[in-house]
C-alpha cells in the first residue's frame, strides 16, 4: 500500500490508498495540515494520492506553493523524492514508507535561496494586484453563462438550494436533487455575489461523507476547484459557476450513523470566508439489487449498516421458518465488501446447540455483472451458495 507521511512546521499527516487526500493551509478546521505561518493562505493547497503518484496543487493562495523553485499553479503537479516544496515560504516534508517501492524523502531546506524569495514576492505582489474581472455575462436564453462560456442553469430551475452569506458575500449552491447513489455524477451550480470589494483566491466545491465512528471533520470523496484566482471582485459582482463531483462506488448509505453533504468555500483573501453547506441523501443501487434479490427468496435483510468510507456493509438476514427451527439458529450475518471492480458476498451462521462450528462461505460477484443481470438470476446464485452454506458439516 502506499503511504506518504507529510509534514509542515509540527504538523504531521498520512495520506494513504484509504485517504489519499490532505489540505494544507491555515484553517484547522478542514486542513489536516496546519500552518500557523503568515505566508500559508487558509486553504493554501491540496497535496493527493493518484495512481501511484503523490500530487500538489496551488488553490489561488497569495504567496504560491513552489517545487524546486518552480511555482505549481492550479494543475496538480507530480511530486518525488529529494524535490524541495514551499508552502507560501514554509517548507514542506513528505516521506514515503518502505513499502511505497523503497522509501524517500523531499528535501526539507528551511533557508530560502534570495533568488527564490524574490520571485515569492514577485508572486504575491502580482495577487494582490490581480486585474479585476467583469460582471457575470448577462443571462442567455435556458440559463446564465458559466464558466468556458457553457449556459448554466438559473438557481430558480433548481429544486434544491442553500445559502451561505457574511458581509463579504454570499454563496448559493443550488442542485436538482437531494438524492444520489454510487458510482454517479453530481451536477450543480455556485453563484457568488459581492458584498465588497474583495480579493478572491478560488472558489471550491467538496463531497464530504460523515460518520459518527470516524474523523469528525468528515472525509472528503471528491474537490474541485471550480475557480481558480486570485482576482478581484467588485461589490455587486454575481459570478455563476457550474460544477460537477463524482460519487464513488462503493458509499455508505445515509442513515442514522452516516450523513453527506457538499461544502461550497470562497476563500477570500485578507477578509472573512464565505462558506455553504447543503446536506445531500445517498443510496447504494448495489446493496438494494441483493436486497431485493433476497427478498426474491423470501429472505428479509435487516440493519444493513455501512462502514465509515463505504467499502463494507455488513448486516443479517432471517432465514425460513424450517431452517432456523431444524438448525436452532435467528439469524444468517451477510457482509457485502466492495474489492475494485468486484463485490465479495460473506455469508456466516453462528455455531448453535445443533451446530458444532460456526459455518461460512464466501463468494464474489462482478460489479458490472450484479448491476446488469436479471433479479432472477441474482436470487438463484444467492440460493445455491445458502444451501451450501446449509449443507455444511
Amino acid at each position: 500500500m502506499i503511504s506518504v507521511q507529510l509534514r509542515i512546521q509540527d504538523s504531521v499527516a498520512r495520506i494513504d490508498d484509504s485517504n489519499p487526500r490532505a489540505l494544507i493551509g491555515r484553517d484547522t478546521a478542514v486542513c489536516s495540515l496546519a500552518s500557523t505561518a503568515a505566508s500559508v493562505s487558509r486553504r493554501h493547497a491540496e497535496v493527493m494520492l493518484y495512481e501511484g503518484h503523490l500530487w500538489i496543487r496551488d488553490l489561488g493562495s497569495s504567496n504560491g506553493t513552489w517545487i524546486n523553485g518552480h511555482p505549481v499553479g492550479g494543475q496538480a503537479v507530480a511530486v518525488k523524492p529529494g524535490d524541495v516544496i514551499y508552502i507560501g515560504q514554509m517548507p514542506l516534508g513528505a516521506e514515503w514508507t518502505a513499502d511505497s517501492g523503497g522509501g524517500g524523502k523531499t528535501q526539507m531546506v528551511m533557508e530560502i535561496p534570495a533568488q527564490l524569495r524574490q520571485l515569492m514576492e514577485q508572486h504575491r505582489q502580482q495577487s494582490m494586484a490581480a486585474p479585476a474581472q467583469p460582471a457575470a455575462a448577462p443571462a442567455a436564453p435556458g440559463g446564465s453563462l458559466g464558466l468556458g462560456g457553457k449556459v448554466a442553469p438559473v438557481p430558480r430551475e433548481l429544486a434544491y438550494r442553500r445559502q451561505g452569506s457574511n458581509n463579504n458575500g454570499s454563496l448559493l449552491v443550488a442542485l436538482k436533487q437531494d438524492t444520489f447513489a454510487n458510482d454517479s455524477t453530481i451536477d450543480g451550480y455556485l453563484e457568488f455575489t459581492a458584498m465588497d470589494d474583495e480579493t478572491i483566491a478560488s472558489v471550491t466545491i467538496e463531497l464530504v461523507e460523515y460518520h459518527r465512528k470516524h474523523q469528525k471533520s468528515g472525509h472528503v470523496w471528491d474537490r474541485m476547484l471550480v475557480r481558480q484566482g486570485p482576482w478581484k471582485s467588485r461589490k455587486g459582482d454575481i459570478i455563476p459557476m457550474p460544477f460537477q463531483l463524482r460519487v464513488p462506488s462503493g458509499t455508505s448509505v445515509s442513515g442514522r450513523d452516516t450523513w453527506w453533504e457538499l461544502r461550497g468555500y470562497v476563500d477570500i483573501n485578507w477578509a472573512v470566508d464565505v462558506e455553504a453547506v447543503v446536506p445531500i441523501n445517498m443510496r447504494n443501487l448495489d446493496l438494494e439489487r441483493i436486497r431485493d434479490a433476497l427478498g426474491g427468496l423470501d429472505l428479509r435483510i435487516s440493519d444493513l449498516e455501512s462502514r465509515p468510507l463505504g467499502q463494507r456493509h455488513e448486516g443479517s438476514f432471517e432465514p425460513p421458518a424450517q431452517w432456523a427451527a431444524a438448525l436452532g439458529i435467528k439469524s444468517i450475518d451477510l457482509v457485502i465488501e466492495y474489492l475494485g471492480a468486484n463485490v465479495q458476498v460473506s455469508m456466516k451462521v453462528d455455531k448453535s446447540a445443533l451446530l458444532k462450528a460456526d459455518r461460512r462461505v464466501h463468494f464474489v460477484f462482478e460489479l458490472a455483472k450484479l448491476r446488469t443481470a436479471p433479479l432472477a438470476e441474482i436470487s438463484v446464485h444467492f440460493r445455491h451458495y445458502i444451501d451450501e452454506l446449509m449443507a455444511m458439516k
